[in-house]
C-alpha cells in the first residue's frame, strides 16, 4: 500500500472519547480507506484505532488551556528566583492572557516575544490573591482574566513610539520616566465568568477613548452610551480590586496599582 494511492471514506461508526475537564461522548463516524481502484484497504478495528489517535491528537486544542508557566527569557529569567517578584499565574481563580505577547493588541503585534509570565512584585500579588480570594467567596466559578502584569522598560520604549504625537499618547507613560507597570506594581485586568464568557466592560482592553475612562461612566451611562450592565460590571472588578488594596486608574477601567506611583519610583527599581 505504500505507493497505491488512496483516499478517506468517513461513513458511520460509534468512537467513545473523553477529553480533559469535559463529559464522555461519542464521535458518529466510520473511516475506510480505498485505493485507486476502489480496493478496501482498512477495515474497522484498525479505522477505530486511527479514529481514536485523531480524537487525542486533538483532545489538546479542544481541552481548556493552563496559564503558561515556560522559564522566562535569559534576560528576565532572574524574576523566577527574586523573592521581591511573584509568578500569580498559579492562584486559581486568575487566568492569564497578556495580550501584548500576542497580536490581540492596539498594536497588533507581539511585542513581548518570549515573555508569557504574570510577574509582580509581591507587594502587589499578595493584594491580588486578596481580590482572588474575594471574587471566590462572592462570584464561585468566577475569574479575574489578566491582560498585563510586570512590563519591562524595553516594551514600555515600543508601546510609546507607537502613540508618541496622536491622541493615544496620554495612556501610555513616557518610558523615560517610566510606567507602574515596569515596576511590577500595575496589573490590567478584567473578569471571566462561569462560563468563560469575559465580560462586557463597555470599551476593551486598551481602547484608547474616554469611554474607558472610569471619571465619565455617569456621563456616558446617561447619554445612553454605556449600559447599566456594563457600569455593574466594572463596579463589581473595582470593589474587589479596592477593597484588596489597589488604587484605580482614572483614565482606564481595566488598570489598577498596588501603591501610589510616587512611592513606587522612589522606593523601588525598575525592570529593563
Amino acid at each position: 500500500m505504500s505507493r497505491a494511492k488512496f483516499q478517506l471514506l468517513l461513513t458511520r461508526h460509534h468512537l467513545r472519547t473523553v477529553l480533559p475537564g469535559q463529559p464522555p461522548f461519542v464521535l458518529k463516524c466510520r473511516v475506510t480507506v480505498v485505493d485507486h481502484n476502489g480496493h478496501l484497504r482498512m477495515r474497522f478495528p484498525l479505522a477505530a484505532i486511527v479514529m481514536s489517535v485523531i480524537a487525542c491528537v486533538h483532545a489538546g486544542s479542544w481541552a481548556p488551556q493552563s496559564n503558561d508557566k515556560s522559564s522566562p527569557p535569559p534576560a528576565l529569567a532572574w524574576l523566577s528566583t527574586d523573592q521581591n517578584f511573584a509568578d500569580v499565574s498559579d492562584i486559581s481563580n486568575v487566568k492569564v492572557d497578556l495580550r501584548y505577547a500576542s497580536e490581540n493588541n492596539f498594536l497588533k503585534r507581539n511585542v513581548y516575544g518570549d515573555f508569557h509570565q504574570c510577574f509582580l512584585h509581591r507587594i502587589a500579588a499578595e493584594k491580588l490573591r486578596k481580590a482572588a480570594t474575594e471574587l471566590q467567596e462572592e462570584k464561585p466559578g468566577w475569574k479575574l482574566l489578566v491582560f498585563d502584569c510586570l512590563r519591562p522598560r524595553s516594551v514600555q520604549e515600543k508601546l510609546f513610539a507607537v502613540v508618541k504625537g496622536t491622541t493615544q499618547q496620554p495612556y501610555v507613560a513616557d518610558p523615560r520616566s517610566g510606567s507602574i507597570h515596569n515596576y511590577g506594581f500595575a496589573i490590567d485586568l478584567s473578569l471571566e465568568d462561569e462560563s468563560g464568557r469575559e465580560l462586557d466592560m463597555g470599551t476593551g482592553f486598551d481602547d484608547f477613548t474616554p469611554l474607558s475612562q472610569p471619571n465619565h461612566e455617569r456621563e456616558y451611562l446617561e447619554a445612553g452610551k454605556l449600559t447599566k450592565d456594563q457600569i455593574e460590571h466594572r463596579f463589581i472588578l473595582r470593589n474587589l480590586m479596592l477593597q484588596a488594596g489597589f488604587v484605580q486608574l482614572p483614565i482606564e477601567w481595566w488598570h489598577y496599582d498596588a501603591l501610589p506611583k510616587e512611592e513606587v519610583k522612589k522606593r523601588y527599581k525598575i525592570v529593563e
